[in-house]
This record gives structure tokens, sequence and C-alpha cells, in this order.
């Protein structure tokens, strides 16, 4: 029942324990969640405040942009000749095309006006030449009617009439006739009231005047001439002096194309850098031509970004009304960066990257794929509806760095507290487990001393009485008695002083006067206190000292109360004929004691628990045997004192032999 009593107390303890760190430790760790999760939350909303200013900076320059451009817009009133515009928006502001309507709604740019359609009147000699020409192939003839029309008085007639005396000189198999003679028409000497029907027969020259050198082939004459057309048609192209456009937009256009495919294959600089300038007014004036068609003047969105389709790529387009005009102008994803150069000026050199996206979704301005995801959104200010800027951090995300240094510091602190409760709840356990195990010591010890304590005193306690009442037969047996007694006397004398001396080892508190001291007086004296018993049970020691033996380092009394524990085993656990013997030598700076005897011997098993407190081998004859397991156990705690060792060897029935190992004294070299 004590048992019982004394384990579930100790059961408690533990729980006890358990509950006292498992409780902080798992408290501590749901705390720690909950911060790391709120400081994720903390830190994005703190960074996100500090770009905030930054947004609004880029969203008021943007506005102000936006405003500065609306006024430029206000200035711009309709021309008869809009190209001067054209050109400026164009090649200086980086549009992709505009549209003007006047306040009626009708359109100023681009005009699309067809005067190329024939006007000749039926029956007239140039009629009759084109149809020579053109239903008849007959080109001897239609050459020598346009031949006789080349003087006419009407200049638009004579240009027209040298431009297909050209055409069928090149039918006929004369191209350099051709091309002297169509040079008079490309550049014919403007007459005093130039209209559009000769412009563009002069134009039509120019072109037919390209395709015939193109099949003559290169010369240097050719190239001469080449240059000096392509240069010609370039001056009347877009061209912003006058009072008019000298061509609509729509054969403009065209003649533009053909220009552009004469400037192909040069290579000239000076070329080149026309063709680039004459590509970007083509493809502005296609693009204009084709959101005239297709954009209403006066429906849609004013004042605000919005995206068309008049191309595969995202082309946005900005309607303002004006006191004078309605205006359209065309912006591509890159013409429109300049608008939203208000968010580049306020992000630039800081840690964070933009992107703008459309109302569509589309990337308009800003870094097209940037690392992370984005840590903030807003819109765009009220000219660009729909319009959206999402701010990344530059080398990953900032917030998780930022997030992460904090939450690194919980996590070391907690990891650190939770290390201090694992180690004071790990000494705590030690304490508990060493007053748990001082408690199952006590009681083992209490109930061993009360059971070899009783054993000598009843057997004492029954000698005397049978003394004291006389029941002996004679002397001799008296005597035999009072050796019994006194035997069982020092018996209980000896278990009294291993006591003391148990109980200054538990304590670490034996103190030992370790000197150099000669083995052969150890085992002199050891071998004088087990004399007297080794006779009284007739057993026979055989001693074997080596000579010239080396002093060793040792407390002489403490080893003497080794070999005695072990002599005294020795003769214990033997039979009958009871032999033991004890050995000394040298062993490679040691000296050993040898302690042998024909005993019983130790099975594997007891081996590594003869050296416990307390412990006894569990054998019919150990059991009858005197002692209460602490002999061995002293001898261990004083061999370990001495930094020596002991080992034994033993098998059943066959005897054992205890090894003790000292380390030699300091004048003898070690």
């Amino acid at each position: 029942m004590a048992a019982f009593t004394t384990r579930r107390s100790q059961l408690q303890w533990l729980a006890l324990l358990a509950v006292a760190v498992v409780l902080p430790t798992v408290s501590l760790l749901w705390f720690m969640s909950r911060v790391i999760a709120n400081e994720r939350l903390v830190v994005r909303q703190k960074l996100t405040a500090l770009y905030q200013d930054k947004l609004i900076d880029a969203s008021a320059k943007t506005e102000s942009l936006f405003a500065a451009r609306l006024a430029s817009l206000d200035k711009i009133k309709p021309a008869a000749n809009p190209y001067a515009l054209f050109r400026r928006l164009v090649l200086e502001e980086n549009c992709q095309g505009v549209v003007v309507w006047d306040v009626d709604g009708s359109a100023v740019y681009p005009q699309l006006v067809d005067v190329a359609g024939s006007d000749t009147p039926t029956g007239s000699l140039l009629a009759e030449a084109r149809q020579q020409e053109f239903a008849r192939k007959q080109y001897a003839e239609a050459a020598q009617l346009y031949h006789q029309l080349s003087t006419d008085s009407d200049p638009r007639v004579a240009v027209t009439a040298i431009v297909g005396w050209s055409r069928c000189l090149s039918r006929l198999g004369r191209p350099e006739e051709a091309i002297d003679e169509c040079q008079k028409a490309a550049f014919a000497v403007p007459p005093d009231r130039e209209d559009a029907a000769w412009r563009l027969a002069v134009e039509n020259a120019r072109l037919l005047l390209l395709s015939l050198l193109k099949q003559a082939g290169p010369s240097p004459s050719h190239s001469e001439i080449l240059h000096r057309t392509v240069n010609a048609l370039g001056n009347d192209l877009y061209h912003p002096a006058g009072d008019r456009a000298l061509l609509p937009a729509d054969q403009n256009l065209f003649i533009a194309k053909k220009v552009l495919e004469a400037l192909r294959n040069s290579n000239a600089a000076e070329d080149a850098k026309t063709r680039d300038k004459l590509e970007k007014l083509a493809a502005a004036e296609e693009l204009s031509i084709a959101a005239a068609e297709k954009l209403r003047p006066l429906t849609g969105q004013f004042d605000g970004f919005f995206e068309t389709d008049l191309d595969p790529k995202p082309v946005y387009g900005l309607r303002h009304r004006s006191p004078s005009s309605t205006l359209l102008v065309l912006l591509s994803g890159t013409g429109i960066t300049p608008a939203l150069s208000g968010y580049h000026d306020a992000f630039a050199g800081s840690e964070s990257a933009y992107r703008i996206l459309d109302a569509a979704g589309n990337f308009a301005a800003g870094t097209p794929q940037p690392e992370g995801k984005s840590f903030t959104t807003a819109d765009l200010p009220a000219a660009f509806p729909g319009w959206k800027v999402e701010l990344y951090f530059i080398g990953g995300d900032v917030f998780e760095k930022a997030a992460n240094r904090q939450i690194a510091v919980y996590v070391w602190t907690g990891i650190l507290v939770i290390v201090l409760i694992l180690i004071a709840g790990g000494f705590a356990t030690q304490a508990i487990g060493k007053q748990i195990r001082l408690n199952r010591m006590k009681n083992d010890f209490i109930a061993t001393v009360s059971h070899e304590l009783k054993t000598p005193l009843a057997s004492m306690r029954l000698l005397v009485d049978t003394l004291l009442e006389g029941n002996v037969r004679d002397e001799a047996q008296a005597k035999e008695y009072l050796r019994l007694t006194v035997k069982e006397n020092e018996r209980l004398s000896r278990m009294i002083e291993n006591f003391p001396t148990f109980s200054r080892m538990e304590r670490n508190k034996m103190a030992f006067t370790i000197v150099d001291t000669k083995p052969a007086a150890i085992a002199s004296d050891a071998i004088e206190s087990v004399k007297t018993k080794f006779a009284a049970h007739n057993c026979h020691l055989a001693v074997d000292i080596a000579d010239d033996l080396p002093e060793i380092q040792a407390d002489h009394d403490a080893i003497v109360t080794v070999l005695v524990n072990l002599l005294d085993n020795a003769c214990k656990y033997t039979t009958d004929d009871k032999r033991v013997s004890l050995r000394i030598f040298p062993d490679d700076g040691f000296v050993c004691f040898v302690v042998s005897d024909n005993g019983i011997g130790l099975a594997r098993r007891h081996l590594r628990k003869i050296f416990d407190r307390f412990y006894q081998v569990d054998s019919s004859l150990a059991r009858k045997a005197e002692g209460c397991g602490l002999g061995l156990s002293i001898v261990k705690f004083i061999v370990d004192a001495h930094k020596g060792k002991i080992t034994v060897e033993s098998k059943p029935g066959r005897g054992s032999a205890f090894t003790v190992r000292l380390p030699v004294g300091r004048k003898n070299g070690d």
C-alpha cells in the first residue's frame, strides 16, 4: 500500500511538472502565431502609408500635365491647311493621329475629297487619246494625240497629256524618251493660279517617273533624277505652308506610301532620315483617316482617355471641345507615357516600381513585369477613367522582408523563452527525479537496514536469553554462544560503520588524503583485518605480491577499506572449500590489485549492477550472507575518487575476480 501511495505521489509530481512546462510553452506558441499574423498586417499598413504621399504627388502632377495639354488644345483653331498642326502633334508631341472637326461637326482634317475622277469632256481630243491607249491598246496613235495636247494652254491638260505620252513611249519600248518627257510634267512650272487638279496631275507625273526609273534600272543619271523626284514629292507631302493643304489626306497618304517604297532600298543617311520622318507621318495619317471614319465627333467621352479599336496594339483617344473646334488626339502606349510622367518622377530612385494598367487591364506605363506582388493599388485621376497604378517593391517583397525581420526577433525571443522553460523544466525534472530516487533510496535503505539489523539483533537476543536462562550443557557451549554473540556484534558493527560512509558518499563529501603509498603496506593491513574472519571460516588466502612495486597515489586507509571489502565478499560468497587469492603487480603506469575466489560466481546480467547501492545478487546463498548491498558501491566510489578503475570477471559456478587499477605515484615518473 505504501509503495502504491509513493508511486501515485511521484506520478502527481510528474503531471504537475508537465503542466508547468507544457502549458506556458503552448500558450507562448499560440501568442507568437497571433503576433506573427498581426505583424505582417502592421508592416503592410505602415509601408503603404509611407507611399501614399508619393501617389498623391504623382496624381497631382499628372492632373497638372493633363490640364496643360487641354490648355494647349484650346488654342487650336480650324485652318484650311491643318498640316502645320498635324506635323507638330505627330513629330513633336509624339501623337499617333489627330482628327479636327469644326463647331458644326464637319471634318477639317482629314478631308477625303476625290479629285482624281475623270472630268474630261466626252468627244474631246484628250478623251480620244485615252480611248486609244486604254481601250484599243493603240499606243502609237495615243502617243501622237498626247503629243499634240502637250502644249495645250490649259496647264492641267498639258501635264496630263505629257504623262500619257510618257506612258505610251514606255509601252512602245522607248524608256529613255519616256523618262525625259515625264520629267517635263513632274517638274512643270506651277501656273499663276494653282488648283488641286493641277497639283494632282503633277504628283501623278512624279509617281510615274519613279515607276519608269525603277523599270529602266539603276544608273548615275537615273539616281540623280530619282533623288530629285523623291525630294519634290517629300516637299509637297504634309506641307505646312500656304493657306490650304496641297492634297487631300487620302491622296496625300497614297503618294507618301509610294515615296516610302522608293526610299526603302536606299542606304543614304539623308534618305534614311527622310524615310523615318515620312513613315511616322504616314502611319499617323492612316490612323487619323480610320479614326475619322469610325469615331464620331460629338459622341463618347470628353476630356478623358479611352481605348480605341483602331489597331491591334492599344491606341488611346482623347476628345476635347474648344470654343472653335472639336479635336480627337490619338496616342499609343509610347505616346501616352509623357502624360504619365508624374508617376515616373515620383518613384524614380525609390525602392518601388510602378505599373499602370488601362481600363481594359493592358499595360500602359511603368515596369511591364515587376517582381513579386503589388503592395498597393490606386486609381488614376479622372482623366484616366478605370485606369489603375500598382506599386511593387524592387528586389522582392519588402513587406515580407520587413515583416520577416521583426518576426525573426519574435521567433528567436520565443525560442529563447521556450528553451529557458525547457531548461528550467529539465532542472526541475532532474531535481524531482533526484528527490524521487532519494525517497526510493531512503525507503530501500530503511527497509534494508531494518531487515539486516533485525537478523544479528535477533540472534544476539536469542543467545543472551539462552545464557541468562542457563539452558546450556556445559561451559564449552556457553563459550560458543558468547563467541557467536561476539560474531553477530562484529557483523552489526561493520554494518553500522558502512552507513556513515554511505551517507558521506551520497553527499560526495568524503575527503581523501592522497599521497604516495606503498601497495605492500596496504595489502598487509588489509590481510591483518580479515585474518581472524578467514581463520574462523576456514578460508585459505593465497597472497602474491610482486617485488619492487612502485608507490601509488592513494589514501592508505581508503584503499585498505577497498581490499577488506573485496576480500570479505570473496570469503562470504564462496562454498565450503573457500579459496581466495590476492595478487598485486605493476601494469603500464598502474598497480593492479586482483582479488579472486572460487565462489558462486555471477551471471552476466548481474555484472553491471553489482556496484549499484543496495543491490544484492538474487540467489539463495547471497540472501543467506550478511550485508545490505553497500560494500561494492563504496569500493567503486573510493576507486573512482582515486582516478582508478575496477573491473570484474565472473562466471556462474567458477568464481569471480575483481581487479582494481590505481595510478603509480609522482616520484615514479607518472
